[in-house]
């Protein structure tokens, strides 16, 4: 029933009730008391159904209050009238309220529980730079900050960044440095600040740029691939040792470097890095741009990410195309020498021992800054030359030389300096025990962070076994007693080319550079610079400076040189020559580059001027042999043929030195008469060999 029909109907009966009792009241004469007690009675009625209507609304404006305060609490409908609904709805707005608190209270737990466990530090700042609001990890790291200013708690902090919403930081907490990021958010006049510790990011940044300064200038090809073998990275290595640039590679399989019968053997290769997580040691050929085919020692490696999946790999390879060649001459030259003399059975042990050398050793690999101090020394150089790491770090590099080099550091980081890269030669090295060896170095230059010259890098490989056969093989063929990395002076030009043509024989790179014809020379064309002041091929203007760099410029180690300076004389004076020959002697005595031999029958030089000369070079001394020069050539031809296995028959003689073959005859006639030679029938041909005798007579020679 509605309250207000409840309200009237109570209304009604009380004024019925009052107008039957005032009726009776009348009609009975009662005194006026019975008024009194009938209007006490009706206000009684009256007040206890008042009552009866307003106390659901009392129980409502409790339980109201209670909510007010916090308390959640509900009431029970007693009717099903107006109150009774207000109470329903009452209740409803209640449970809202309580499910409304329970999200907000989990969500709270879950923010504490993240700000918590936050891989930073959480603060806010008002407009003034306070500090409003600091999570755990911040308080238990600075203690209470709550209201303090925020230089207050970290020194130094730039305020005037926060604009920027990123920026890094330095913050000093008990003499220890933690540089960190912060990231902030502007809302209002308060500043929410996040500041991550970023060292281990820094450290990662730092060995990263370590291994890309090792991946660019490192002389080996590193190539990075992806899971389908196509290739991400092409360093600098690469680009020198196949021709391709890094645009040209990028994106391609790596077999594109193959030969296609290798193709199928490249796949099994990522197969078993991928199972075994490497494979190393894999010497296949490989095609560069301009279509020459090279050997390389490739070592494969698979890259993992933090799941251990294979996400890529990394190829190394070093060409190694020169001593593969080497190799299979040296094993071919040693099968032959293999049927040979006791003598020839010892040298072939000797190259087979250097062979084993060569195959086994690694590289000792050092580097020298700009002073001229070591600076990195590899394992193989501490068994190379005898000194610990820690005994090389910082020590000169001087102290590698001998006497008579020292100089060799400075010179080679000039001519780094002048631009020079990949600098290769041989030369000599002093061990901690005072032994010298041979030894080939490779010289490249290290760059820092700007791209600026900090030093070179230095391998060095052990050739001393190598260089001894070498001279010992030079000793025996050569007619003149001439040593590579010298420079010598002759005063007849048919000395000179003697000398030259010689050296040519033996195996070495002739060049003269001359004003005369090669045929008065007589030498050959291919072999001879023409001096002129006219521009054309086949000539070389007559400065210095410009036969300084084509001498320089001459590949290997096996050069030989004349240099005629009676043109240079004209053009130039004495001084300018001078101090060419003295450039030229540095040059062939620290970079061994061959043999000069300076020759001038000019009579503009005085004494002074030929002393001068005499002293800056070596004299030119024949060996002393008991036979007219002739037969000897002949000796030495057959000698010569003998060693790489060729027996060669009198026609040989005669097409070799240009003579008749009744010349040939009596020369050879002379030889076998005195036991130096001797003739074999091989099939319907007589061939020449040389004896036990003389092969003594070579190596006295």
């Amino acid at each position: 029933m509605k309250v207000f029909v409840r309200f009237v109907l109570m209304l009604t009966v009380i004024s019925i009730l009052s107008l039957l009792l005032g009726i009776s009241l009348v009609e009975m004469g009662v005194p006026p008391v019975y008024y009194l007690y009938v209007v006490v009675i009706v206000l009684i009625v009256s007040l206890f159904s008042a009552g009866s209507i307003l106390e659901p609304l009392e129980e409502l404006r409790d339980a109201f209050q209670s909510v007010v305060s916090g308390e959640i609490r509900t009431v029970t409908p007693k009717s099903t009238d107006e109150f009774g609904e207000l109470a329903k709805a009452f209740n409803w707005m209640v449970e809202e309220l309580r499910k409304e608190k329970e999200s907000l209270e989990e969500s709270e737990r879950r923010f504490r529980s993240v700000v918590e466990e936050m891989d930073g530090w959480l603060f806010e700042l008002d407009s003034h730079y306070c500090i409003t609001f600091a999570s755990p990890n911040f308080r238990d790291k600075f203690g209470d900050v709550q209201g303090k200013p925020v230089r207050d708690v970290l020194e130094h902090f730039p305020v005037e960044k926060l604009e920027s919403g990123k920026f890094e930081y330095e913050i000093i907490k008990d003499g220890k440095i933690t540089p960190v990021e912060v990231i902030v958010k502007k809302d209002g006049g308060t500043y929410r600040c996040l500041a991550r510790d970023i060292s281990t990011r820094r450290k990662i940044e730092r060995q990263l740029a370590f291994f890309r300064e090792i991946l660019e200038h490192s002389v080996d090809a590193i190539v990075i691939l992806d899971v389908d073998s196509r290739i991400t990275v092409w360093n600098r290595g690469a680009e020198m040792m196949f021709g391709y640039t890094a645009e040209e590679a990028v994106g391609k399989p790596l077999n594109f470097l193959m030969p296609k019968e290798r193709w199928q053997q490249c796949t099994e290769n990522f197969k078993r890095a991928v199972v075994e997580g490497h494979v190393k040691d894999i010497e296949a050929p490989r095609i560069r741009k301009d279509g020459e085919m090279i050997i390389v020692d490739q070592t494969l490696t698979s890259i993992h990410d933090s799941n251990g999946e294979v996400i890529g790999f990394v190829a190394i390879m070093r060409d190694i195309t020169r001593r593969k060649k080497a190799e299979i001459e040296l094993k071919n030259t040693c099968e032959e020498l293999e049927r040979r003399t006791r003598e020839i059975l010892e040298v072939q042990k000797g190259l087979q021992q250097l062979a084993s050398i060569v195959e086994n050793s690694n590289d000792a690999i050092y580097s020298v800054n700009l002073e001229g101090k070591i600076t990195s020394w590899n394992r193989t150089a501490e068994r190379l030359f005898g000194w610990r790491r820690d005994e090389a770090l910082g020590m000169p590099a001087s102290k590698l030389l001998p006497e008579e080099i020292k100089g060799e550091t400075e010179f080679i980081i000039r001519r780094i300096r002048e631009g020079e890269s990949g600098l290769r030669f041989e030369t000599r090295r002093l061990r901690k025990d005072g032994v010298v060896i041979d030894v080939e170095v490779t010289v490249s230059p290290l760059l820092n962070e700007m791209g600026e010259l900090s030093g070179i890098s230095i391998i060095t490989r052990d050739i001393s076994e190598k260089r001894q056969a070498e001279r010992e093989a030079e000793r025996r063929m050569l007619k003149y007693e001439v040593e590579r990395g010298r420079v010598y002076f002759a005063d007849s030009f048919d000395t000179a080319v003697d000398v030259i043509n010689d050296l040519i024989r033996c195996g070495y790179n002739g060049r003269v550079i001359s004003r005369r014809y090669p045929e008065v020379l007589g030498i050959e064309e291919g072999n001879h610079l023409m001096l002129s002041a006219k521009k054309r091929d086949g000539t070389l203007e007559p400065d210095p400076d410009r036969i300084y760099r084509e001498i320089l410029n001459m590949p290997g180690w096996k050069n030989a040189v004349l240099l005629d300076i009676d043109y240079l004389l004209i053009k130039r004076n004495f001084e300018e020559v001078y101090e060419l020959i003295q450039r030229l002697k540095d040059v062939f005595f620290v970079l061994n580059k061959g043999i000069l031999v300076v020759c001038t029958e000019s009579e503009l030089l005085g004494e002074r001027e030929m002393k001068l000369l005499k002293m800056e070079c070596c004299a030119i001394k024949s060996k002393k042999i008991e036979m007219p020069a002739e037969i000897y050539e002949i000796l030495r031809f057959v000698y010569a043929q003998n060693r790489v296995g060729e027996r060669p028959s009198i026609k040989d003689v005669m097409t070799n030195f240009g003579i008749t073959r009744n010349t040939a005859k009596k020369r050879v006639a002379y030889l076998a008469e005195r036991g130096l030679i001797k003739m074999i029938k091989d099939g319907r041909m007589k061939v020449l060999e040389v004896t036990e005798e003389g092969r003594e007579v070579m190596r006295v020679a």
